[in-house]
Parts: structure tokens; C-alpha cells; sequence
């Protein structure tokens, strides 16, 4: 068990890594009215600790509670941060101990009778790196505040201050407003734990959109170069631009983009958005390239208005104590993956075929997957929680159902409004009506705004669609456009893995449940060598050809576990595979052009 003594050696250590603290500053709330001033310290690079101090003041209430978040926004599952959370005390103005009492898991009720202030301290251990985890290096330290800060109840619109402790030398960047070198402030407790920070040694590079400054973090220093950074910046720059547009403006002061080229710790890789930034993992920078991460990019920075602000009525205002399930993730992720593709052709970092494809291939992936006639959109959004991060044995993404669902959606609409709407006034009039109101939307209440823009009924189509497995009449709503839908089908192979490129090779990110993988035993971190003797480092297209032509037999597989060379007889399954092509009309209608060139139309 912890000790004193062991406090104490944690204290030493802050002295002798030359922390960094100024004085404190003005702060933007009233000093006599309830506020958290908190204090964030990186206290042990080896040990990987941070130091959290919440200064309460000028309480009121007999009893105050106070709680950690469970989950990340954004990522739908529950961690339970309180499990890192090491020497938790509380104390009142004169350094007397308090003993507080948890009413739920990582809630605290503190008997403030007769307080005006208390100080609560912990260490928490920041030992995994992660899109929702915290991580602290010997040159690094990066959290979130769903880790680390308290939420004080029936306070949770006060402002607050956070100042930063750290190694001397180290760099702090954070989504939150600064006001000095290593202080910053949220307006409110919602904005104070959906900014992540980073402190430590990376490259920054600085650029304006619309004059507002945009920050793109980037991991280990050195991981992106320059060339890349800077082609980087203006691929984002025309993305943000492009989005903009829809809504008429940037919705906050400055932007941060968190980039690690480097392998998450835990199954949460890939990208996260928060209320004006993103952090997202990418392979080691000399495998990145601007155009491979931008469509990453482009779907994270859209979410600055769909979930970020325009959320579904389940989540306002968010639970941080429990699961908050919801029907409408296909719209705020689906209608995400639609207009992350609509962004990269309206900037012109995409051509309408490659546009057209993306609609293509939304429209093969769903209906390629056999689970989709037994789950719907909805159903598939209010089921995340259960294998968010961990595939199920048997679901559908309603990432690709809502980008399937958003095109067609934006194709009705433009056809039954004889080319006056489209989606784009749908996302206007919610984030107009509902965010901008203070409150999340329903599923009527789309279908409400729809019927107003387009005078027809979409409740048939939300019911058959939405709320049910009936296959889109995709040669209808295409046809509004001019594109006759052509399909095939074809047998291809299956495994059951992802890939991910290293410096040493292809490594497995992910092994899929009940998959000829997982029967053999393949793990995620395994990396592979060989397939039936072709060497997957120098030549990873023939090992997948490879493939090919054992459908249905098997392949002898060397990977490496922990260094050590192990083979295995891995199955290659048969899979069918849907494939769906968009055929441009060669004689399309006056009417077909309008639809196709208003759904296509790029700029005002």
C-alpha cells in the first residue's frame, strides 16, 4: 500500500524534474462566486504519474458531490478512470483531512458544512496511449479531461482555471483557451473535459483559416516532416474552408489537430473528435502522407457540428456517469462519413468520380453484409456500447449505414424540392433549431424538418429505412440523378485481420471474432513475416495474391509474438461480396441533370 514516504519521493521527484509554474493570473469568473481552480502535474516520468489538485472555493452547500467521468465522448466505452486514481484525499483550508464518502463508482460525497474551500489531490497513473487514455513518457505527457478532472454537481456550467506543472524545457499545447504559458481556462466543465492536452517535444505547425489560428500537433517530433506538414496544412485548411461554408462559420476561436505516428495502446486507435480539436494515430511518418490521412481528417473536422453540437437528445446534455444510448449514431457518425467525402470533393482534394465511388462503395459494404437484413440503423446505433471498440459476432456499422442513408437522403431531398433543399439544410436547420437552442434532436425531429423543406411525408421512408432492413430503392433515388445502379457479385478471401505498416513490417491491428484468425490464435501486435514463403516486408501485395488463389484452402503463416518466430495453417475463407457501380445516364432528362448537378455542385 501507499505510504507517506512514497508521497514524499513523488514530490522530490517534481523538484528535481524543474517544474515549471507561474503565478496565478486573473481567471474570467467572479472570485466570489463557486469555482475549481486545477493544477496539473506531471509528476513522475518513470512512474508515469500525473499530480491533479482541484481547488474548490467559495462553497455554499452543505454537502458537495463530486465525480470523475466513466467514458469519452465520442468513444462509446465505459473505462472507469477512477481505476487509475492513486492517494485520493481531501483537505480543508487548514490542511485537515476530510474523509469523503462514494456514493456510485468514482463519485464522492464531501460533508462541506461549515467550508468555504477544499482541496482534493490524487495521482493518477498515465501508462496507456490512447485516443481515451492518458500516457506520460520520459519527453511526453497527453491526456484528456474526461480523465483527470472532477465534475462538482449543480456546478457544471462554472468556469474554471487549469495550470500546468512540467518538466523544464517541455512545450504544452492544449485545446483550451490560454492565457498564459502554462494556464489555461474553459467557460464550462462540459468544454474543460472535452479539451485534450499534450506537453512534452513535438512539431507544430501553425496556420489561419477564415483568421482564426489552427495547430497541427504532430508526435514524435520529427515522425512528420516538414514537406508533409506544410502540404498537410493546406489540404486541411480547404477542408475546414469547405465545411464552413454549410454552416456559415467557424464555431470556435482557435483548432487543434493531435497527430501520434505512432500504434495506439489499446483497441482505441484510429481518430477522436472533441468540441475544437481531434487526436488521431497514423502509421510511422515515413509511411503517412498527406493524402492518405486526410479523408481521416475531413470526417473528424465535420464532427465539429455533427455530435460535437448537433447531438442527439439522448446525450444532451451528456451522462459521463453511465452508457448514453442512442438510435441516432447513424446520423452522427453515418452523415459524418457522407460529408467527410462531400468536404474532399467540394475542396477539390477529391473528383466527382472519386465522390461517386465513395457513394458506390457505401452502398456495397452494406449490402454486402449479411447482418444488415437483420439490423437496422437505428437498432445498430443504440447497440454500440456492447462491441464498440471489440467486434461483435454479428453487426453492421452504422458508420457506413448513415453514409449510405445520408446520400440518399441528400438525393430525396434535392429531387422532392425541385432543386431549392438538400441534406446541407437539414444539418442547417438542426444545428439552427437545436444546438444553437440549447437542446438535442429527435428522430421526429428530422423527419419534421425534412417534410417542411421537401412538402413530402418522410416518415415511410424513416420506417422502412431506419427503423427497418428494407433494402433502399437505390435505382429510384439514384435515378433522380441520372445513374443507373449496376451490381455484381464476387467471391473474395477473408481472414478475418487488419493490417497495420511498421518499420518492422505488417503487423495485425485487429483480429476479428470467430475469424480463421482468431481460430488459429493470431493476436492484435503480431507481426507477420511470411506468407506460404513470400516475405510480407519487402513484398506485401504478393502474400496477399497469395491469398487469392488459396480460397478456400490454406496458407502457411510465420509472424513473430514477442520476438519469437512461430508458423501456423491459416484457413482462407470464401466470402461473397457485393459491388455495387454508379452508371452515368448517357441521355439523362432535364429533370436528372438538375438533380445531378445541384447534388454535385461544388462552391455557391
Amino acid at each position: 500500500m501507499p505510504n507517506r514516504t512514497t508521497s514524499s519521493r513523488i514530490l522530490k521527484i517534481i523538484l528535481l524534474i524543474g517544474i515549471v509554474l507561474v503565478a496565478q493570473p486573473a481567471v474570467a469568473q467572479k472570485r466570489d462566486q463557486f469555482h475549481i481552480d486545477y493544477t496539473v502535474a506531471v509528476a513522475s516520468t518513470e512512474a508515469h504519474l500525473f499530480h491533479v489538485t482541484a481547488d474548490v472555493q467559495n462553497i455554499s452547500e452543505p454537502r458537495l458531490e463530486l465525480s470523475l467521468p466513466t467514458w469519452t465522448p465520442g468513444w462509446y466505452t465505459v473505462e472507469n478512470y477512477f481505476k487509475n486514481i492513486l492517494r485520493f484525499a481531501v483537505t480543508d483550508s487548514k490542511g485537515a483531512r476530510l474523509q469523503p464518502m462514494m456514493t456510485r463508482k468514482q463519485t464522492w460525497l464531501v460533508d462541506t458544512k461549515g467550508l468555504n474551500r477544499i482541496k482534493v489531490e490524487f495521482d493518477y497513473r498515465a501508462d496507456v496511449l490512447a485516443l481515451n487514455q492518458a500516457k506520460i513518457t520520459n519527453d511526453l505527457a497527453f491526456f484528456t479531461g474526461t480523465e483527470l478532472f472532477l465534475m462538482a454537481a449543480n456546478h457544471r456550467k462554472t468556469p474554471s482555471t487549469v495550470r500546468f506543472a512540467t518538466p523544464a524545457g517541455w512545450r504544452i499545447v492544449s485545446a483550451l483557451k490560454q492565457t498564459d504559458a502554462t494556464t489555461f481556462t474553459a467557460p464550462d466543465y462540459d468544454t474543460l473535459v472535452d479539451s485534450p492536452t499534450e506537453m512534452g517535444n513535438f512539431d507544430v505547425t501553425e496556420f489561419e483559416v477564415e483568421k482564426k489560428p489552427h495547430y497541427l500537433v504532430t508526435s514524435p517530433a520529427g515522425a512528420f516532416s516538414k514537406d508533409k506538414a506544410a502540404k498537410f496544412v493546406e489540404m486541411l485548411a480547404k477542408v475546414a474552408e469547405a465545411d464552413s461554408a454549410v454552416f456559415g462559420g467557424l464555431p470556435y476561436e482557435k483548432y487543434v489537430y493531435f497527430y501520434f505516428f505512432a500504434r495506439a495502446e489499446s483497441n482505441a486507435a484510429g481518430a477522436l473528435e472533441h468540441n475544437n480539436s481531434f487526436v488521431a494515430f497514423a502509421p510511422p511518418g515515413q509511411y503517412a502522407t498527406p493524402e492518405m490521412i486526410v479523408g481521416t481528417a475531413s470526417h473528424e473536422f465535420f464532427h465539429l457540428w455533427n455530435v460535437k453540437r448537433i447531438r442527439p437528445a439522448e446525450m444532451w446534455p451528456y451522462d459521463y456517469s453511465r452508457e448514453n444510448e442512442t438510435p441516432l449514431l447513424w446520423v452522427s457518425e453515418g452523415f459524418t462519413n457522407y460529408y467527410g467525402n462531400v468536404a474532399l470533393y467540394r475542396a477539390g482534394l477529391n473528383t466527382r468520380q472519386q465522390f461517386l465511388e465513395s457513394v458506390a462503395g457505401a452502398m456495397s459494404q452494406v449490402e454486402g453484409n449479411e447482418a444488415r437484413a437483420y439490423i437496422s440503423p437505428a437498432n445498430s446505433s443504440a447497440s454500440t456500447w456492447v462491441g464498440y471498440d471489440t467486434p461483435v459476432a454479428f453487426g453492421i456499422s452504422y458508420y457506413t449505414q448513415g453514409q449510405n442513408l445520408g446520400a440518399l437522403l441528400d438525393l430525396s431531398i434535392i429531387h422532392d424540392s425541385a432543386g431549392a433543399s438538400r441534406l446541407d439544410d437539414v444539418m442547417r436547420a438542426l444545428y439552427r433549431d437545436f444546438y444553437q437552442k440549447g437542446k438535442g434532436f429527435t428522430t421526429e425531429d428530422m423527419i419534421v424538418i425534412i417534410n417542411r423543406l421537401t412538402k413530402h411525408d418522410y416518415h415511410d421512408f424513416y420506417r422502412k429505412y431506419v427503423w427497418g432492413v428494407e433494402e433502399p430503392a437505390y435505382e429510384t433515388i439514384l435515378g433522380y440523378a441520372g445513374y443507373t445502379v449496376k451490381k455484381s457479385g464476387q467471391k473474395t478471401f477473408t481472414i478475418g485481420l487488419s493490417i497495420e505498416n511498421t518499420p518492422d513490417g505488417p503487423m495485425i491491428g485487429r483480429v476479428f471474432r470467430s475469424s480463421p484468425a482468431a481460430r488459429v490464435g493470431l493476436r492484435t501486435g503480431d507481426q507477420l513475416v511470411s506468407i506460404d514463403g513470400y516475405d510480407l516486408k519487402t513484398d506485401l501485395p504478393k502474400g496477399l495474391a497469395r491469398l487469392e488463389e488459396r480460397i478456400g484452402q490454406s496458407v502457411r503463416l510465420a509472424f513473430k509474438r514477442d520476438g519469437k518466430g512461430q508458423e501456423v495453417d491459416l484457413p482462407v475463407d470464401i466470402q461473397n461480396e457485393a459491388g455495387y457501380r454508379l452508371v452515368e445516364n448517357l441521355n439523362p432528362t432535364p429533370e436528372q441533370l438538375k438533380v445531378r448537378e445541384a447534388w454535385l455542385k461544388v462552391g455557391k
